[in-house]
Order: structure tokens, then C-alpha cells, then sequence
């Protein structure tokens, strides 16, 4: 496709390129970002159905089996991190997950409802802490 003794089509697929890339390069140092400069908690809070399970030190390995009527998951905290080691939920996403230690990190396991965040020593997340709600 010419016009003006120009190929648009050229022009255009560049221009993609550059954006493509633009985007890849904010992402990845937005990321990069946050790795650094996350601040690690000092407590992991569970709750189940919107309720408080339990409050738990990322100093001290432990594990923790979180179980209602007819369901178990098992949390475990190791050198710092939690994670959850077993759940007998379908999808098994919350097992999944990657282990978390930073303030304002979940793992949630959805079919259980069971939240798992880290926190401050005093169990909040401060300056982490995103408003849901924009004004």
C-alpha cells in the first residue's frame, strides 16, 4: 500500500514495535520497582469467610492446618516466607502460588475462602496500603 512514495504498512509495524516495547520496558521496571523497594512484613494474618483465623510470626517456621467441615488447607511459613503447601480445592491455584513475604502480598484460595496477607508487627499495612476506592 502506497501513498506519498511512503509504505504504511511498514511505518506502522515499527511503530507497533516501538510501543510493544515501550510498554515491555515500564512494565519490567515497575516490577523491578516494587521487588526492591517492597517492605517485608513481620505477620501473616489468615482469615477465613471474612473472619479472623489467626495472626502468625514470619520469624518462627511453623505450620499451620487451616480446616472447616469437610475441607483442609496447610500453610507454611519457612525462612520468612508463607506459602500454602496443600489445599483440597479443585484448582489448586492457591498451592500454586508463588511463596510471599512482603507487605500487602495474599494468597487466596477462592473456593475456601481463605486469605492469607502479610502485615506490619502491629498487623496493618501502612504505607502499602491501596484504597480501593479513588476520589
Amino acid at each position: 500500500m502506497l501513498r506519498n512514495g511512503s509504505d504504511l504498512t511498514k511505518k506502522s509495524y515499527k511503530n507497533d514495535i516501538f510501543l510493544i516495547l515501550f510498554f515491555l520496558i515500564i512494565g519490567l521496571g515497575t516490577f523491578s520497582f516494587m521487588q526492591l523497594h517492597g517492605k517485608s512484613g513481620a505477620l501473616v494474618k489468615v482469615r477465613v469467610n471474612n473472619k479472623e483465623f489467626g495472626s502468625y510470626s514470619l520469624n518462627k517456621n511453623q505450620t499451620i492446618r487451616i480446616e472447616e467441615d469437610d475441607w483442609e488447607n496447610i500453610l507454611e511459613i519457612k525462612n520468612g516466607k508463607v506459602s500454602m503447601i496443600k489445599a483440597d480445592c479443585p484448582d489448586k491455584i492457591c498451592v500454586n502460588h508463588a511463596a510471599i513475604s512482603k507487605k500487602g502480598e495474599t494468597i487466596v484460595c477462592l473456593p475456601h475462602k481463605v486469605v492469607i496477607e502479610v502485615v506490619d508487627q502491629d498487623g496493618t499495612q501502612k504505607e502499602n496500603q491501596i484504597d480501593i476506592i479513588s476520589k
